[in-house]
């Protein structure tokens, strides 16, 4: 089945999905920030499930809200959409960056509805880490101005973390999702304030924990010490930035095989 888009409501204001139904349990994929759920697009059409992608609110062609989110509203807001849009059976979750730490949050919603959950990239910052990122993301709006230097800045911003050769067209992507972004570090800062070691230890769906060489590969082996027997953690050396859109036939098999629809 072809990919398809809808807008639904939330509390929050209405809500950006992409769906590809295949069969088989849903997987709900969450995409880090500032990115948007057209990062998942790569990933939906070789997946041999159902998916369904969110825009964050704030992100992506989703509304921006009425204030700045916690992460349990975020999840909440994601919820609201799956009821929206009919979605009411169990799932799979899979989520990098900031959609990690909301995957956790909307499993712990969900209850017996949460089957399996993955995740990449995980946030888990140290005290001084969670210092800088509250203060780096405490308010981050992208602001026009007359010469143009925002945009500058922000395809800039693009390349931090990689090395040449560069794919633009990824590059592009990622400079849309920022412009779009009503606030980028939002859900950043959301994050940054949630008790993901806390909820991680309290979380009652089995996790496996995907360790990607990219910017928060350090963060994410922290997780490995929260983990029950039930769970597992997959240090992957070969997957590094932007695996998501370069490697999506390796992601897909990764999640064939630890989220088994």
């Amino acid at each position: 089945m072809a990919l398809t888009r809808r807008i639904v409501p939330t509390r929050f204001g209405q809500m950006h999905l992409r769906s590809e139904g295949r069969g088989g349990r849903a997987l709900l994929l969450l995409h880090p920030s500032p990115r948007s759920a057209a990062i998942w697009e790569p990933l939906q059409s070789r997946l041999q499930r159902t998916s369904v992608a969110p825009d964050r609110l704030g992100y992506g062609c989703s509304d921006a809200p009425p204030w700045a989110l916690t992460i349990e509203q975020y999840a909440q807001g994601t919820i609201d959409a799956l009821a929206a849009a009919g979605i009411d059976g169990p799932l799979d979750l899979f989520g990098v960056g900031v959609g990690a730490v909301e995957a956790v949050e909307i499993a712990h919603r969900l209850g017996d509805r949460a089957s399996r959950v993955a995740v990449g990239a995980v946030p888990m910052f140290s005290a001084e880490e969670l210092e800088r990122q509250m203060e780096k993301y405490s308010e981050q709006p992208l602001k026009p101005t007359l010469e143009g230097g925002h945009l500058l800045g922000a395809w800039r911003a693009g390349f931090a973390f990689r090395a040449p050769p560069y794919d633009l067209s990824i590059l592009h992507r990622r400079f849309v999702d920022l412009v779009l972004a009503a606030n980028p570090g939002a859900a950043l800062r959301a994050a940054a304030a949630y008790p993901l070691a806390k909820r991680l230890r309290a979380l009652r769906v089995p996790i496996t924990v995907f360790a990607m060489r990219d910017e928060l590969f350090e963060q994410t082996t922290r997780v490995r010490d929260l983990l029950g027997p039930a769970d597992s953690y997959v240090e992957l050396s070969d997957l590094g930035f932007d695996a998501l859109e370069l490697a999506a036939d390796r992601v897909a098999a990764l999640l064939a095989e630890h989220l088994v629809g």
